[in-house]
């Protein structure tokens, strides 16, 4: 398992310099301090650091994945679970972040791993392996190519090899795109935060206990209603929990 901070922080502030600059310098402040905290082994510290950024509205792949650390190290394995599965949303290609996700689902009782991709992410394999903020780039720079494209071959007509496959990968890009957000539209991930929670068949506690998870599981959230979220293991396992057992 890997811990390693010290890229993450390279990364992490270059990723914020699009925010105003003073605003910018403080969340870099911050950021180096909460790993500061992490190095000298004062985890909770840091993650109550890490936590403070993240109630400030910064939304960074390498924040998740320093929190998850720290959790991790505290022995909290839901919280590790939950940081690095926001994490992966963010950065997919980590594979630091791959690695340690992996470590803490054997480290929980139940071992459930991420639900299995569906037929239209195995056609568009790229797509797992991009964030939805870079598969937008993405389009927009190569919607901008193609534009520009278009213009010159009204002058060269010898570009019209080059349009129609800039056309066609412009094409690729937006279904990529929409297929991106159908996934986490649909595809809701939660992890159980409590150390034992029972699975009931309706959204009251004196329903039926269908089967009971452990701190950590991964599940898939399927309904809301009352205070209660309708969740899913696989097709044949799903059943109602307290919303607060979870987390998002």
């Amino acid at each position: 398992m890997k811990y390693s901070n010290t890229i993450t922080s390279f990364l992490f502030i270059f990723l914020i310099l699009f925010k105003l600059p003073v605003e910018a310098s403080d969340y870099r402040n911050e950021f180096v301090h909460a790993n500061n905290l992490y190095s000298k082994k004062q985890y909770a510290k840091s993650a109550n650091a890490y936590e403070t950024l993240i109630q400030k509205g910064v939304r960074n792949g390498y924040l998740f994945y320093n929190l998850g650390n720290a959790y991790i190290r505290m022995g909290e394995t839901g919280s590790a679970i939950l940081n690095y599965v926001r994490a992966k949303s963010l950065i997919p290609r980590d594979e630091n972040l791959a690695a340690n996700l992996k470590f803490a689902i054997q480290q929980t009782l139940d071992k459930i791993e991420p639900p299995p991709l569906g037929t239209l992410n195995i056609l568009f394999f790229w797509v797992n392996d991009f964030s939805l903020n870079e598969l937008i780039f993405f389009s927009l720079c190569l919607n901008f190519i193609f534009w520009v494209n278009l213009a010159l071959w009204l002058y060269f007509p010898s570009l019209k090899i080059a349009r129609n496959a800039l056309l066609f990968v412009l094409l690729l890009s937006f279904i990529s795109v929409g297929i991106k957000i159908k996934n986490e539209s649909d595809l809701k991930l939660g992890v159980i935060l409590a150390e034992n929670i029972e699975v009931k068949s309706g959204h009251s506690l004196d329903t039926i206990t269908l089967f009971q998870l452990h701190e950590g599981a991964l599940v898939t959230i399927i309904g809301k209603r009352n205070g209660w979220l309708e969740v899913r293991l696989n097709e044949k396992q799903k059943g109602w929990i307290p919303e607060n057992s979870l987390g998002i």
